[in-house]
């Protein structure tokens, strides 16, 4: 009896391993994620992350990637949106201890809307924003530029950095002042 509960145990243990082999690739399929040091970024096709690493350009600040290798384009959004949190960070003087995050690329401002509305029940029009709750910037690959992107991760920085976070006004003036002054 002994014999055939542990043969029973085992069937059951590799008809598990199979069913999850079988999901796990089709969740794969259906997105994706990119680590950097700062933040894991979500995405749902190529297309999203080459577009977002276009949209991304850092110009006059491009000299922060001197020293860091971008063997793959993988490699290039990482070290811009890396080089992007440590210059945020500098600029706010906040240099948070736990700093960890995600980035959720969604394909258009309407994508963006939706997620805000399931979120939070009403209607915003934007095109990125960051939720507290679970610590994620939601940026419409279409809109992006580094502006509103830098204006996303002060929010983020911020938050990390406060253990009781300021008013929103402060938030937002904080976010405004890391958006104007990133390049000085």
């Amino acid at each position: 009896m002994q014999f055939t509960n542990d043969i029973m145990r085992q069937c059951r243990a590799a008809a598990v391993v199979v069913l999850i082999g079988c999901i796990l690739p089709a969740r794969v399929a259906a997105g994706a994620e990119l680590r950097t040091q700062y933040t894991t970024i979500t995405y749902e096709n190529e297309n999203l992350l080459r577009d977002f690493n276009h949209a991304i350009s850092l110009g006059s600040l491009s000299y922060l990637l001197l020293g860091r290798k971008s063997l793959t384009s993988d490699d290039e959004i990482r070290n811009k949106v890396d080089v992007l949190v440590d210059r945020i960070q500098t600029v706010l003087d906040m240099r948070p201890k736990e700093l960890k995050f995600r980035i959720a690329l969604l394909a258009t401002s309407s994508d963006v809307r939706k997620t805000y509305r399931a979120k939070y029940g009403s209607n915003a029009d934007f095109i990125a924003f960051y939720s507290k709750g679970d610590k994620t910037v939601y940026v419409s690959v279409d809109d992006i530029r580094l502006g509103v992107l830098s204006h996303e991760l002060a929010h983020v920085v911020i938050d990390h950095y406060f253990g009781v976070a300021p008013p929103v006004k402060i938030h937002e003036v904080l976010a405004q002042f890391v958006e104007e002054h990133l390049k000085d």
